[in-house]
């Protein structure tokens, strides 16, 4: 969690609205970028459409840098027409830089969940009324106290199912709700159930989905097939990890609040039907322009663009592989070490910690 004096720390907190005083700092909020303006094999500037519905143009006096996430950024490289020719081609897009890797390697974290229906009501159902929660949320404002200036999570767990002996392949999200909550008031607001559990990840999937485009309007949100559980020991990992979660929840500690399995989950075929149904994203795409120096990578170790001047992409994109956790302080991180990089840096020594 990014939390700072109580509250939460976002990047647009953190480093964002610390800069906007600058005088060399514009921000622009509900524009849309259609294209990357090219000159030969050199980015100049991006082509956007304004919040007022303007037509406009953004020139680069040294270089572009794309930071549009693990989906759009893909896609705009390829509305620019840098990308795969064949998928280019059949939108009618012209190929301005062939790079066959955009929009490929995508990978993400998925989860299922094992939950149970508490025994007795829980603080946290109880809390959630309308008329409480309206005043536990203005003490969590003001003062930083109470009820509301908590999460109903933050217990995890990395743990090895057996099948990879080297490294953890499962994580452990515990909650102490229900994924459905929200503020209730009978009779005129319908309460949720009061359950609480473990949602299960899979730490390192071996399947691979792909971003691709729709059409050449920008406007037509990009094509993302995650292909979840496209490979058959993705589920054996997961259904075992599903096991290990269903283990943990029965033990003595727990057996006061378990009121009823929310979904038996026994055999094999009711947790591999429980996954594909329930199934869910842990909202961690990553790698759809790679980093690497093979013909499928996309930037090179600097995030730039192969085969094209003064353009990077700086993002959860670049990644080249999933790490066995959450990745927002990866991408922190790659952002940190890109600004370095555009401002000629030295690298700092090596850490021995």
């Amino acid at each position: 969690m990014t939390i700072r004096n109580g509250r939460r720390c976002s990047a647009a907190v953190a480093y964002l609205r610390p800069a906007l005083a600058r005088a060399n700092l514009r921000v622009q909020v509900g524009a849309r970028v259609n294209r990357i303006l090219l000159e030969g094999h050199r980015a100049v500037g991006v082509e956007y459409v304004s919040a007022s519905g303007d037509l406009s143009r953004a020139y680069a006096g040294r270089e572009v840098i794309l930071a549009g996430g693990a989906i759009n950024s893909p896609q705009l490289l390829m509305l620019s027409g840098i990308g795969d020719p064949e998928e280019l081609r059949s939108h009618g897009i012209e190929t301005k830089v062939p790079l066959r890797g955009v929009g490929k390697n995508l990978q993400d974290h998925l989860s299922a969940d094992v939950g149970y229906v508490r025994k007795t009501p829980g603080k946290f159902h109880h809390e959630m009324r309308l008329d409480r929660i309206v005043v536990d949320l203005a003490k969590a404002y003001l003062f930083g106290s109470g009820f509301a200036s908590d999460v109903p999570g933050g217990v995890t767990a990395f743990l090895k199912t057996g099948l990879d002996p080297k490294l953890p392949d499962i994580q452990f999200l515990f909650r102490a709700g229900s994924l459905a909550a929200q503020p209730y008031l009978p009779p005129f607001l319908p309460s949720f159930a009061d359950t609480y559990g473990c949602r299960v990840a899979l730490l390192r999937p071996k399947s691979r989905g792909r971003v691709s485009l729709a059409s050449a309007d920008p406007l037509a949100p990009a094509r993302i097939n995650l292909n979840f559980l496209g490979d058959e020991d993705d589920l054996k990992v997961l259904r075992a990890g599903m096991r290990m979660a269903v283990d943990v929840c029965r033990q003595q500690p727990l057996a006061p609040f378990v009121g009823a399995e929310a979904t038996s989950l026994k055999t094999d075929a009711e947790i591999d039907a429980h996954i594909r149904a329930t199934g869910i994203t842990v909202y961690h795409p990553i790698s759809t322009c790679r980093m690497g120096s093979d013909n499928e990578s996309v930037v090179d170790p600097e995030c730039r663009v192969r085969g094209i001047e003064a353009l990077r992409v700086v993002d959860a994109s670049v990644m080249p592989d999933l790490i066995g956790g959450n990745i927002n302080a990866v991408v922190i991180m790659i952002a940190e070490k890109a600004a370095d990089m555009i401002r000629g840096h030295a690298p700092p020594p090596p850490s021995n910690a």
